[in-house]
C-alpha cells in the first residue's frame, strides 16, 4: 500500500474537517478503501473521538458484504453506536463513493435527511437531485428559498455532466452519492461524511432530534420487477393512474422513466375544512417513479406518501396493476 499517496489525499481532505464541538463517531469501512484514508484524516483531531470497525481492506469482505444497504450490513455499526453512546455512525461501500449514516439512537438516516442537513450546512445556491429524491428536498423550493433545484436522471454520468454544465454547487442522489463543486464536481463518500460531522457539530441538539423535527414522509424501499417491453408497460401505468386518480392535481415527468406526483387539492378548494387549517392539505399526496435500471434488466419502483396507510394502499395498487400487465 502506497502510504505517500494516502497521506497526500488525507491532507487534502483534512482542510475541510472542522467540527465545532466534541463528537464521538464510529466508522464502518466495510473492509473497503476508505479505512486507511479516514484513519489518517481524523488522527490528532482534538474534537473527535473515533472508533473504526472493518477498516482493513479485504476483498473477501469478512464482516458483511460491500453494499451497506444489503440486509444485516448495518447491524454491527448500529450496535457499536449504542454501545459507545456515539453521536454518529458512518458506513461506506467498498470503494467509498457511497456513504450512509446512523443517528445516536442507532437508527438509519434517510438519505434525503442527509441531503437536507448538507444543504443547510453548505448553503448552496444551485443543487441537482435525481428523480428518486423525496419531498423533503423537493419542497424546499416551496418554502421561499432562494435555492435553485434541478432534477436529473439517475446515475453519476448524468449528474456529473449536468453539474458541470450548469455550474451547480452540490448534488445528491438517493442512493447515497453526494457531489461537491469544490471536489471537482464529483461524488465523495468521505467528503460527505466530513461535512455531516461539521454540520452535526453546529446543531444545538442531537442527530436523532434533528431527524425527529423534520417533516414526516413515508417511502418504500426500491422495489424491482422483471418486465417485458418496459416502455410499453410504463405507458399503460401512466394511462391507468391518470384515470384512477383524476381527483388529484397530477404532475407527470418522463425525464427518467415515469414520475407521477399526486398532490391533493387544498381543502378550501374542495369546500372542506381541514385539520391543517384554512387552505391546508388533506395529507393524501404521494408520488412514484418507475424506471428501467441503468445496470440490470429490471424496472425499479420508488414510492413516497404523506402517511403510512396511503403508502401501503398505493403499493398494493401498483402491484395489482403490474401483475395484470405482466
Amino acid at each position: 500500500m502506497n502510504y505517500e499517496f494516502i497521506n497526500i489525499y488525507s491532507d487534502f481532505l483534512k482542510k475541510n474537517l472542522n467540527p465545532q464541538k466534541k463528537l464521538k463517531v464510529i466508522f464502518d469501512c466495510s473492509n473497503g478503501t476508505a479505512g486507511p484514508i479516514l484513519k489518517q484524516l481524523t488522527i490528532n483531531n482534538e474534537q473527535l473521538t473515533t472508533y473504526f470497525i472493518n477498516d482493513k481492506p479485504d476483498g473477501n469482505f469478512p464482516a458483511h458484504g460491500p453494499n451497506p444497504l444489503k440486509s444485516g450490513a448495518l447491524k454491527q455499526l448500529q450496535n457499536k453506536v449504542k454501545k459507545y453512546k456515539a453521536d454518529l455512525g458512518i458506513i461506506f461501500d467498498a470503494d467509498g463513493d457511497r456513504v450512509f449514516f446512523i443517528d445516536n439512537l442507532g437508527r438509519f438516516i434517510n438519505p434525503d435527511a442527509i441531503a437536507k442537513l448538507l444543504i443547510w450546512n453548505l448553503k448552496p445556491k444551485k443543487i441537482i437531485i435525481d428523480i428518486r429524491t423525496g419531498w423533503l428536498i423537493k419542497k424546499i423550493k416551496n418554502q421561499k428559498s432562494k435555492i435553485k433545484i434541478i432534477k436529473s436522471r439517475v446515475g453519476h454520468y448524468f449528474i456529473k455532466k449536468l453539474m458541470r454544465k450548469i455550474d451547480a454547487d452540490f448534488s445528491a442522489e438517493y442512493s447515497g452519492h453526494y457531489y461537491f463543486k469544490n471536489f471537482f464536481f464529483v461524488d465523495s463518500g468521505i467528503l460527505a461524511a466530513i461535512e455531516i460531522i461539521n454540520a452535526i457539530s453546529k446543531l444545538p441538539y442531537s442527530m436523532a432530534d434533528f431527524m425527529d423535527l423534520l417533516p414526516q414522509y413515508y417511502r418504500s424501499p426500491e422495489i424491482n420487477f422483471k418486465i417485458k417491453n418496459p416502455e410499453q408497460f410504463i405507458k399503460k401505468i401512466e394511462e391507468k393512474f391518470k384515470i384512477q386518480d383524476s381527483g388529484f392535481k397530477i404532475r407527470v415527468s418522463r425525464l427518467d422513466g415515469l414520475t407521477m406526483e399526486f398532490e391533493e387539492w387544498p381543502a378550501s378548494r374542495l369546500g372542506l375544512r381541514s385539520h391543517f387549517g384554512k387552505g391546508g392539505s388533506l395529507g393524501e399526496g404521494w408520488w412514484f417513479n418507475l424506471r428501467s435500471s441503468n445496470t440490470e434488466p429490471l424496472l425499479r419502483l420508488n414510492v413516497e406518501t404523506e402517511n403510512k396507510k396511503l403508502l401501503d394502499k398505493e403499493i398494493k395498487k401498483l402491484y395489482s396493476l403490474i401483475s395484470a400487465f405482466k
